[in-house]
């Protein structure tokens, strides 16, 4: 940031860095070879979550727009919050790794209070 800018906060929501196992695959894609790839589930780790989203990083990534399912293992839940998310941004972080912030388009509200016990909310 160059000297005098002013830095404004966009999220709508408290994010904080904690580390879970995700599971993903992606199901929405333009090509069909993508759609077949996308059968495939991946395994990654979150980065950062908040109530209205999550950053994760694995080896493999779909593109902006594209639809993902994806399950997210909490520590303190036996069976994993698992839902739907629109990947907003991808960028390369290493040869054969990637992040990914997504955005999730519903959360059970059971899900929802698990996710703001993390942030603190």
């Amino acid at each position: 940031m160059e000297k005098g800018e002013l830095y404004i906060e966009r999220r709508k929501h408290k994010r904080v860095e904690k580390k879970f196992s995700v599971i993903y695959k992606i199901i929405s894609a333009e090509e069909e070879s993508e759609i077949k790839q996308g059968l495939i589930k991946k395994v990654g780790e979150s980065s950062d979550i908040s109530i209205g989203g999550i950053r994760i990083e694995g080896d493999s990534a779909g593109k902006p727009e594209d639809i993902i399912r994806i399950q997210i293992f909490v520590d303190q839940k036996t069976e994993p919050i698992t839902t739907f998310a629109e990947i907003k941004w991808v960028k390369d972080l290493e040869p054969g790794k990637k992040a990914m912030g997504l955005e999730f388009l519903i959360l059970k509200d059971s899900d929802k209070e698990i996710i703001k016990e993390i942030v603190g909310e």
